[in-house]
């Protein structure tokens, strides 16, 4: 016999209550139990110290630069302290104080205040996960799992590897994200079946934050999610002849909550957006224009599809589903001869990926329940969208190494291909397994016959018995692949064997232990069945275990800095205090001596170096181009003269001809580069070249920068080079803008050392706005008439100032809605008491 419909009523086997006498309240014992689960997992990162991740570090680095910029009363449009400048807000690498955005602030708030409380990051980021958890709990609890199977099924969720691992590498982000997926699919569910205005307002405040949680390609997933949703409902009634009516409603709904939701948030993403043709996930590489033939599976738009799909997951790599240990997970505690003995985390992965934190394990237990749910429930339409769901997830993932639906999309997709490592569309598949492992629990408990768990405990102990029997066959072959994978064929022989003994250990280690976990898991559904064991303590003792094989596999990645690691990072290095008493403009050219590739910001050094993965398309050229350091940094010593670079610090020797001018206590030398040019200069001759030949003769170094400047367009007219008397002056600055006091007797042509940003940087002349060339193909240039003039630079987003106007519209819509929402209440709770006062 099948399982039960949803309407029909469970057997006894399943304990209608969380535990005996609790009937009451349950959300509110889930909220707390997800809430200890997830302080004590976190335990070390919240009370012992932080997670140690370059991710978080570089974005503390902005910390001093966002407070200044906020005692400014200005906005962080404009980061002056990585890749010579870049815009902050449109790049999404800094956000300023969004107070017009109410809704935002209230439930970010909420999670800020628990990190206050706390005095923990980690525990702001928790809130996430508890939320997140007990949204997957109420959607099961809405498809009528009883409490402990809803209990397991979020847990499963919560603790699915990769998933609590964000929050152990700074992916911080993610968690936001993802917590909204539950709470999104409980507004359709609840708008599908009938019309509620207050559910609406929540879906409303649901989709704002996923879309304020900034990860773009987490709210696609997010999409793709509710359209498959929508979409197998819209079908299964179409089928069935049934009204359509609720799904519709539903459908348009979700269409009013995206645009507010847009609308609230239009302030960031209209300046995104306003960036995004300008940086390097808008346009592709100028090497593509350049050399045409060499174009090949790129779209010139977008990042290349080498870029786009360097992290893509493998079919192979689904043995790491059962086994997360196959492909040598990420960071793993090593202890062995190559440490004497000592603990240390090393990178143990050899998979396909250039590196990964952590394996895509779900549990092996949930995952073989997940199977089973999505079995027995396969007539159920849910069901059916939750196994596309996975499968979708699934083959996205794949990326370049079976390409089948990647490239669909990739190609074809308008925006996709801004997305990198496809890897990260498991976040879906890990979204829908454990709600599918909870139907397969329920499942398990509606069969009349224990056949079903018979066969998986043959199939729990065949599993167990091929992890003792093939390492053992294939050690030899496992161990020689290992050594051959990019991760480890750079190192010595007696290292990569070293290496390969400890994977394949590690290997062995997990498959029977995994064995072991999901034996003891079928015996516990075995007796549940059977009744050997009351229904409470039997579903307790597979949460328990489902736990512990999460946690064992969940905790391997953990790594706490101990102290405080942000004061530990950022020291007052003597070299910041050596630099910091040069008064004058000048920028740094970095080669791994500051602590993390962003911490210039943090001391208010300017940097021809740093990371984000969304530069200037224009400075990336240039680097990739002409900075001869392979696209990563700038080696070409023309380019740190015309960029201003006076001072270049390393953590090892660089010149052979020159001494450093300081030498760090800690090790850091820095270097003087006398040849450095100001920030402004005038040049004497301007001529027309391509953008191609520009590149060629910065990468050559082969003119004089004061002689000429190089421009793309229409070469200005009546220029003549300026006399001995003509000065240029940087006389004050800020991060939004800057003001040079320029005397000249005639009309010449001055070259300014910041990048072009032509939508947003505007140059005034006396206070009336005048053109910026684009010069020596990254650089400004203005053109001065004879006399002394005022010559300024202003920061002006247009973007930004009609989405802020947009946002506050939205949000006062919002709120008036709410409004009503609580009026209309107020009004139904007022009449029921009348009509009571009436009856009594």
């Amino acid at each position: 016999m099948g399982p039960t419909t949803h309407s029909q009523t469970q057997p006894t086997l399943f304990p209608p209550t969380l535990l005996p006498g609790l009937q009451r309240r349950t959300t509110a014992i889930v909220t707390l139990v997800l809430a200890v689960l997830v302080v004590v997992f976190l335990w070390k990162g919240i009370f012992g110290g932080a997670f140690v991740s370059s991710d978080s570090l570089s974005s503390e680095s902005f910390r001093p630069y966002l407070e200044q910029v906020s005692k400014r009363g200005e906005f962080p449009l404009w980061v002056p302290y990585i890749f010579s400048g870049m815009p902050g807000y449109g790049a999404l690498l800094v956000t300023g104080d969004r107070w017009w955005d109410l809704v935002s602030a209230v439930v970010f708030g909420v999670a800020k205040a628990i990190g206050t409380v706390f005095g923990s990051d980690t525990a702001r980021i928790g809130f996430w996960y508890v939320l997140y958890g007990v949204g997957v709990f109420v959607l099961l609890r809405r498809k009528d799992h009883v409490p402990l199977v809803a209990l397991l099924g979020s847990i499963a969720a919560v603790f699915s590897t990769f998933v609590i691992v964000w929050v152990m590498i700074g992916h911080l982000t993610k968690p936001v994200a993802l917590a909204m997926f539950p709470w999104i699919l409980l507004g359709l569910e609840s708008l599908r079946e009938r019309w509620n205005p207050a559910h609406a307002l929540l879906l409303v405040v649901a989709v704002h934050v996923l879309i304020e949680s900034t990860h773009l390609q987490m709210v696609f997933y997010g999409v793709c999610t509710f359209g498959l949703y929508l979409l197998f409902e819209l079908i299964s009634r179409l089928l069935r002849r049934e009204s359509v009516l609720g799904v519709v409603r539903a459908g348009l709904v979700l269409g009013l909550a995206a645009a507010l939701s847009f609308g609230m948030a239009a302030d960031r993403y209209l300046t995104t957006l306003e960036y995004t043709p300008y940086s390097t996930r808008g346009t592709a590489p100028i090497k593509f224009k350049l050399n045409p033939d060499s174009v090949q599976q790129q779209k010139l738009d977008g990042n290349d599809y080498e870029y786009a799909t360097n992290w893509s997951f493998s079919p192979e790599e689904m043995i790491t589903f059962l086994i997360p240990n196959y492909f040598g997970f990420g960071k793993m505690d090593y202890r062995g001869p190559l440490t004497g003995g000592r603990s240390t985390k090393i990178m143990a992965y050899w998979g396909q990926m250039p590196f990964t934190d952590a394996a895509n394990y779900m549990g092996i237990i949930v995952l073989v329940l997940a199977i089973v749910g999505a079995w027995l429930y396969r007539r159920d339409v849910f069901v059916q969208f939750l196994v596309v769901l996975g499968v979708f997830a699934l083959l996205l993932s794949f990326g370049k190494t079976m390409p089948l639906l990647y490239d669909l999309f990739y190609y074809h997709l308008p925006l996709f291909n801004k997305f990198r490592a496809p890897s990260m569309a498991l976040a879906m598949l890990q979204f829908a397994v454990p709600i599918l492992a909870a139907y397969g629990v329920r499942g398990i408990g509606e069969q009349r016959s224990d056949r079903l768990v018979r066969w998986l405990f043959i199939g729990a102990a065949a599993w167990l018995v091929l992890g003792f029997v093939v390492p053992a066959v294939i050690e030899t072959s496992y161990q020689q692949s290992v050594q051959q994978s990019q991760q480890v064929a750079q190192y010595a022989p007696e290292v990569k064997a070293a290496i390969a003994r400890f994977v394949f250990n590690e290997m062995r280690s997990d498959w029977m232990s995994g064995g072991f976990v999901l034996l003891l898991g079928v015996g516990l559904l075995w007796v549940w069945q059977r009744r050997k064991l009351p229904p409470h303590w039997a579903l307790l003792g597979l949460i328990a275990v489902v736990t512990f094989d999460l946690w064992r596999v969940g905790y391997r990645p953990m790594e706490v800095a101990k102290g405080n690691a942000v004061s530990r990072t950022f020291q007052q290095y003597d070299y910041v205090d050596f630099l910091r008493r040069d008064t004058t403009a000048f920028r740094i050219a970095d080669f791994g001596a500051l602590p993390v590739p962003n911490a210039s910001a943090y001391y208010g050094l300017e940097n021809i170096h740093g990371y984000h993965s969304a530069k200037l398309r224009i400075y990336q050229d240039l680097m990739d181009e002409a900075g001869n350091g392979g696209g990563s940094v700038i080696m070409n010593p023309f380019l740190w003269n015309l960029l201003g670079v006076k001072y270049i610090l390393s953590d090892r020797q660089m010149f052979e001809q020159s001494e450093p001018v300081f030498r760090s206590s800690t090790g850091t030398l820095v270097y003087a580069n006398p040849s450095a040019l100001p920030r402004a200069f005038f040049v004497r001759h301007a001529a027309r070249a391509r953008d191609g030949e520009i590149l060629s003769r910065l990468r050559a170094g082969n003119f004089d920068p004061r002689d000429t400047v190089f421009l793309e367009g229409t070469l200005p007219s009546g220029i003549v080079p300026p006399d001995s008397t003509a000065t240029v002056e940087l006389v004050e600055r800020s991060f939004h803008w800057q003001r040079y006091r320029v005397r000249t007797r005639g009309t010449n042509i001055v070259f300014v050392s910041e990048v072009y940003y032509p939508v947003s940087w505007r140059a005034m002349l006396d206070g009336k706005e005048v053109p910026i060339y684009k010069a020596n193909f990254a650089f400004r240039a203005v053109v001065v008439p004879p006399g002394e003039h005022t010559m300024e630079f202003r920061f002006v987003s247009p973007a930004f100032e009609r989405g802020k106007t947009l946002s506050m519209a939205s949000t006062a819509i919002v709120l008036l809605a709410a409004a009503g929402v609580l009026w209309q209440a107020w009004r139904s709770r007022r009449g029921l008491a009348a009509a009571r006062t009436q009856s009594g």
